[in-house]
């Protein structure tokens, strides 16, 4: 990252806001190895989603009117198993980060993530996990940021110098001039080590139908551009992406894609995915394809549904923060191409 973020300002949606660099936090230790009679195979190196450094990763779920929580952004530390070591799909009493407000309204205020998608990553291109917030409807729709994390579980204020970095809506359209519908990371599907990861969304319209997007990263916070239509069909050969809820997380063995059809039930897992880039405005993502269930929470309305290895065997994993705000954890094991996988369900707990 060149020192020009620390001294030009970015565009906000209502106000600028100045870009400087705050201090950086330490690297996250390595997972230790596990004892195999005992604990799975534990992937290696920061964990995808952990947010403070212990090793498992943590649930983020965004509050407000029909969530079930308070207005804001609430954190939720993953719990680990005393036996294994490892996450157990349960987690601490959700704490309110989100009380600063997103530092673009200038409401200062947990309102400000009324509406917003909320996840995680390595966002500012260092290793703890910064948070990014898009709006896909009312009247921030289009936009979005990047909040620096804390590397506590927390994120820095908003408010202040270099800790909030603005997504421009205009340069995340497709070619029909849709805002995505919502977002997911790409992490580095492209393989070109940007450092910061790409996005991957579903956009359209009816006339032009929908599909989904890649969003390459311009190795800067916040910069996107470059809104690649991809050619992949749904996981069930349609072309109704709108119809479709995407979830991503990375393991020691590449970048995982949740896809979930709300009115079917269907739940399907993309693991190795990686773009393939035509050149001509278009491009595919190659993966392996597995159903992980179907007849999933048909019909059930889903605040946050995150994807991270929660008890890192090398699997993704789900969360789900339902709209009366609980949780539930799904661990997914026995990925099979010819039938569903096994999905463990945790009890259903309340969120804060």
């Amino acid at each position: 990252m060149t020192s020009s973020f620390s001294s030009r300002r970015l565009l906000a949606w209502t106000a600028p806001v100045a870009l400087a660099l705050t201090a950086l936090a330490p690297a996250l230790p390595a997972q230790a190895a596990a004892m195999p009679q005992t604990t799975p195979t534990v992937t290696t190196g920061p964990v995808d989603k952990d947010l403070n450094g212990d090793g498992v990763p943590d649930l983020v779920a965004v509050g407000g009117p029909g969530t079930g929580l308070g207005s804001g952004v609430w954190s939720a530390l993953g719990v680990k198993s005393r036996k294994t070591g490892v996450g157990t799909g349960q987690v601490q009493t959700a704490t309110n980060i989100g009380l600063r407000g997103n530092g673009v309204t200038g409401i200062n205020a947990p309102t400000d993530f009324d509406g917003a998608q909320v996840f995680t990553g390595r966002f500012t291109g260092y290793d703890r996990q910064d948070f990014l917030d898009y709006y896909p409807t009312g009247v921030s729709a289009g936009n979005g940021g990047v909040i620096v994390g804390a590397g506590d579980g927390t994120m820095t204020d908003p408010a202040l110098s270099g800790n909030q970095f603005s997504i421009m809506a205009d340069l995340m359209l497709d070619a029909n001039g849709n805002s995505p519908l919502q977002l997911a990371s790409a992490f580095d599907a492209r393989g070109v080590d940007t450092v910061i990861p790409d996005l991957i969304g579903i956009a359209g319209d009816a006339t032009n139908g929908y599909r989904l997007n890649y969003h390459f990263n311009g190795a800067a916070p916040g910069l996107y551009y470059n809104t690649t239509a991809l050619t992949n069909p749904t996981p069930t050969g349609g072309t109704d992406w709108q119809n479709w809820t995407i979830a991503s997380t990375e393991t020691a063995s590449g970048v995982g894609l949740f896809l979930r059809n709300a009115t079917t039930g269907d739940l399907y897992l993309w693991t190795g995915v990686t773009m393939v880039d035509n050149g001509d405005g278009t491009g595919t993502l190659t993966n392996t394809q597995y159903q992980v269930a179907a007849n999933w929470n048909t019909g059930v309305a889903i605040g946050t549904l995150e994807a991270a290895d929660i008890n890192l065997d090398g699997t993704p994993d789900l969360w789900a923060v339902m709209t009366d705000g609980t949780y539930r954890a799904y661990l997914i094991s026995g990925l099979s191409t010819t039938g569903t996988a096994t999905v463990t369900t945790t009890r259903a707990q309340r969120l804060v």
